[in-house]
């Protein structure tokens, strides 16, 4: 397990690593180095977003530019996000929100997890079955390409997100 934060890590990062470090949550890399991780992490993902583009993939016929843009949502919001997975091939993700509202109803579900090998499929099972009645998602595209696409649908629902320039101080 990684905690990768947001793509541009601020003292609050700082404090939740201490926290995982001090209260032993889980093993982790020193804080020295995981700043580069986390860089590393977000780069990669703006870079994998940038050669699709490049090669005229869309989000619509692209499963792992979809992916790719549910990450960058995620990143953009101010709600937390969690992923989890066992082995290649199970895997679920969800924006703060909802996971704790999965969690929160653990009691209804967790009887079905009889085996370790069950619990991703479950949560993923439960994660999308909740379907808030409002939600905003915010995406920050990296421009680095200089491309930034006309119409980008929303991870969430599928909708054609609107479109605008955002510049942002954040003292977070």
């Amino acid at each position: 397990m990684i905690y990768v934060g947001k793509s541009n890590p601020k003292d609050k990062v700082r404090r939740c690593h201490e926290i995982i470090d001090r209260d032993r949550l889980s093993h982790i890399f020193p804080l020295k180095d995981y700043y580069d991780y986390v860089w590393f992490f977000w780069v990669r993902l703006g870079s994998m977003w940038n050669s699709k583009i490049q090669h005229g993939m869309t989000v619509e016929d692209d499963k792992i530019m979809q992916e790719i843009l549910t990450m960058l949502t995620y990143d953009g919001s101010e709600q937390g996000w969690a992923v989890f997975s066992r082995g290649l091939h199970d895997m679920t993700k969800g924006k703060g929100d909802i996971l704790l509202t999965v969690f929160d109803n653990s009691e209804k579900w967790g009887q079905k997890v009889d085996h370790p090998h069950k619990f991703v499929p479950v949560l993923h099972e439960e994660i999308t079955g909740v379907h808030p009645e409002h939600h905003c998602n915010r995406l920050i595209l990296p421009g680095s390409a200089g491309y930034i696409p006309e119409r980008v649908v929303c991870s969430e629902c599928g909708r054609t997100m609107d479109k605008y320039i955002m510049y942002r101080c954040c003292t977070d």
